[in-house]
């Protein structure tokens, strides 16, 4: 898959991309907006820290054979950007699945995503996908 168009620097637009990215399955776009020190928690889980933690602890959600993040609501405060998200999954041999979120995201003035902070509920986490009572 073919990298994205660099987003720039507005906060919501680095949001919009990285979601685009995900929808895309594009693992290298996703990585290519995050920070080399970046914290991705996924609340209730333990937190990731740096790139590469990163990427492998969103490595299973990557795997979907389909995507379909959807955007419900976006908010931003300076550098901070909040949504409100539903991220739909589709898995090999099952049909869609969704997760709702609140997602908090930290972006740096050259554009990346310095911190990442997902709310959820587990249950519904673990409902949707494959694994993720181990993650």
């Amino acid at each position: 898959m073919s990298p994205a168009a660099a987003p720039g620097t507005d906060p919501v637009q680095v949001v919009q991309a990285l979601v685009a990215a995900f929808n895309r399955r594009d693992a290298a776009a996703v990585a290519q907006l995050l920070a080399d020190d970046v914290v991705c928690h996924g609340i209730p889980l333990a937190p990731a820290s740096g790139r590469d933690a990163a990427m492998a602890m969103l490595a299973p959600f990557l795997a979907a054979d389909a995507i379909d993040w959807q955007i419900v609501a976006i908010a931003v405060a300076g550098q901070v950007v909040l949504t409100e998200r539903v991220d739909r999954f589709r898995f090999a041999g099952q049909g869609w699945t969704a997760v709702r979120a609140a997602g908090i995201f930290e972006i740096t003035a050259d554009g990346r995503v310095a911190a990442w902070r997902d709310y959820f509920d587990m249950a519904e986490l673990v409902a949707a996908m494959p694994g993720a009572a181990a993650a």
